[in-house]
C-alpha cells in the first residue's frame, strides 16, 4: 500500500549542498569553505535490548564541540507515499548541524514493515516501536557534545504519535514538533489495515488503552507545536479539537492549503519553532 524509498549513504558534504538538494559521496568536501560549517552525515545502527537493531542517520557538524554544548533533535518520519522513512527530515537536520545541532533520524518499523493483525500482537509492536525510538533517543543523548537540556522531537504522522508517547514518558525532550498526528493510536490500522467496523472496530480501539497520542501531549505546554492541515484527508477537525482540549497551552500553525505531506512554509515554521526552543542564532 504505501512503499519504503532506497537512500543512498552520504558521507561528509556541505549544509548548502544537501539542503539544495546535491548529493556526495563519503569523503566528499568542497574545495573552499562555505559560510556555513562542514556537517557530517553517518549511516548508523542503533542497538535495540530484546529487538533488531535500528538503521539510523547520525548528523552533526564536522569538528569537536565542548562537553554539553550542543542542542538535539530527534526526528521520526511518516507513513507516506515518498520519503517514507529517516529521509523525511533529512535535509532540515542537515541544515540544522550548519548551525551546530546534533540529530538522529532512525528508520520506523511498525507499521512500515508489518502490517497490523487486529490482535494484541499489534499493541506489543506499538510498545516496541517506542522503546527501538527511545534507544535512538539514547543514541543522541549519549554523544558528549550534546545539551541535555535542549533535546527536541520533531515527528510527521505516525512519527508524530510515537513521539508523543516517547516524550511523555522521557524528560529529556524538552520541546517537540508534531505534525497531523491522529488521536487514537489504533484508529488508522483499524480503518486502512483491518477495515474494522461497529463493535470489532470499539473493541479493537479499547487493546491500546493508554496508548493514544492525545494523551500524552500536554507535558510540555507551550514546548509543544502543532501543525495542522486544511486539506488532510486523514485529519479532521475532531481530531485537532481533540489535541486542542488536551493540550490547551500548545502552539499551533494551521495550514489552510496545504495536504496531509505539508510544504515549505510549514517547514520554516517548524525551523523557527525549533531556533527558538534550542536557543539557535537567527540567521
Amino acid at each position: 500500500m504505501r512503499r519504503r524509498v532506497g537512500l543512498m549513504v552520504v558521507g561528509m558534504v556541505t549544509a548548502a549542498g544537501l539542503v539544495a538538494g546535491g548529493t556526495a559521496t563519503a569523503g566528499t568536501q568542497t574545495a573552499k569553505r562555505p559560510a556555513q560549517q562542514h556537517v557530517v552525515v553517518e549511516d548508523i545502527t542503533i542497538p535495540v535490548p530484546g529487538q533488531d537493531p535500528v538503521q539510523a542517520w547520525y548528523v552533526h557538524p564536522a569538528g569537536e564541540a565542548k562537553k554539553h554544548s550542543a542542542p538535539a533533535v530527534l526526528w521520526l518520519h511518516w507513513l507516506g507515499e515518498i520519503n517514507n522513512d529517516r529521509s523525511e527530515y533529512l535535509s532540515e537536520a542537515v541544515g540544522l548541524a550548519g548551525k551546530g545541532v546534533y540529530s538522529v533520524l532512525p528508520n520506523g518499523y511498525f507499521p512500515w514493515v508489518p502490517n497490523p493483525d487486529g490482535t494484541t500482537g499489534d499493541v506489543t509492536l506499538v510498545e516496541n516501536q517506542v522503546a527501538a525510538f527511545r534507544s535512538a533517543l539514547d543514541r543522541l543523548a549519549s554523544e558528549r557534545a550534546v545539551d541535555p537540556t535542549r533535546i527536541a522531537l520533531v515527528g510527521h504522522d505516525y512519527g508524530a504519535m510515537y513521539g508523543a508517547l516517547l516524550a511523555d514518558s522521557d524528560d529529556r525532550i524538552s520541546a517537540m514538533v508534531l505534525q497531523a498526528p491522529d488521536a487514537l493510536m489504533g484508529n488508522w490500522f483499524a480503518q486502512f489495515w483491518l477495515q474494522l467496523e461497529g463493535d470489532a472496530r470499539t473493541q479493537y480501539l479499547v487493546l491500546f488503552d493508554g496508548l493514544d497520542p492525545v494523551d500524552h501531549t500536554a507535558r510540555l505546554g507551550d514546548r509543544v507545536l502543532f501543525q495542522w492541515a486544511g486539506r488532510d484527508d486523514f485529519i479532521g477537525q475532531d481530531v485537532r479539537d481533540a489535541y486542542a482540549a488536551s493540550s490547551p497551552d500548545a502552539q499551533v500553525d494551521f495550514y489552510e492549503r496545504n495536504d496531509h505531506e505539508f510544504r515549505d512554509d510549514a517547514r520554516a515554521d517548524r525551523l523557527a519553532f525549533l531556533a527558538d526552543q534550542l536557543g539557535l542564532p537567527s540567521s
